[in-house]
């Protein structure tokens, strides 16, 4: 079964270059272009490191014309792939892919909401939430981590509430969007509630 387009091939070489930049804006163009084009409509979170460079990398466009040129094409290319995949009904993969081809520069909003919730309760709270939603293994919680685990339970819920508002008005596939939230927050939990690996014996 062919996929939409491969969401990670817009920000490498798929895209054979009209004009040619300073080599080193060139590449930051590539890279940070794609992925601030599909911030808004993908839900992207993206880090502050790759924000820094991306305003840096505007500035540095003003003044070379090839790059101001490659940026345009650029957005524009990955904003046509983007609604091609959406109109065929593969808003979620493609989204999906160009996230997990681009992590190192952003990531799921939700997915990071959640994490930074997660890392201010115990334990237990999301081992709990884990078997919960995710179906890992049952977990017991202490009556001081009923309050913190009914918030981020509500937390999910208000997200899936808006995503299915959302989906209705943009005639998205409501299932796949709500459970591409699910599957963002049990990624996060996973994250969070997985112990670390333990160091080998020398």
């Amino acid at each position: 079964m062919q996929r939409c387009l491969a969401a990670f091939a817009i920000a490498a070489s798929l895209f054979a270059p009209v004009v040619h930049a300073n080599d080193a804006l060139e590449a930051k163009v590539r890279a940070y272009v794609p992925v601030v084009s599909l911030a808004k409509v993908c839900d992207i979170r993206i880090n502050d490191a790759t924000l820094g460079d991306h305003r840096a990398m505007l500035e540095a466009v003003k003044s070379d014309p090839n790059a101001n040129k490659l940026a345009y094409r650029l957005h524009y290319e990955t904003q046509t792939a983007y609604i091609k995949a959406r109109d065929g009904g593969q808003r979620v993969a493609f989204c999906k892919d160009f996230i997990a081809a681009n992590s190192q520069y952003a990531k799921a909003r939700f997915t990071t909401v959640v994490e930074g919730h997660l890392s201010e309760v115990s334990a237990s709270v999301q081992k709990a939430i884990a078997h919960n939603v995710c179906g890992a293994p049952p977990a017991k919680l202490s009556k001081a981590d009923w309050k913190p685990y009914a918030y981020i339970k509500k937390m999910l819920q208000t997200e899936h509430k808006l995503t299915k508002e959302n989906a209705e008005t943009n005639g998205w596939n409501v299932t796949e969007e709500t459970s591409a939230v699910t599957e963002q927050f049990c990624a996060a939990v996973k994250t969070r509630a997985s112990p670390p690996p333990k160091s080998e014996p020398r």
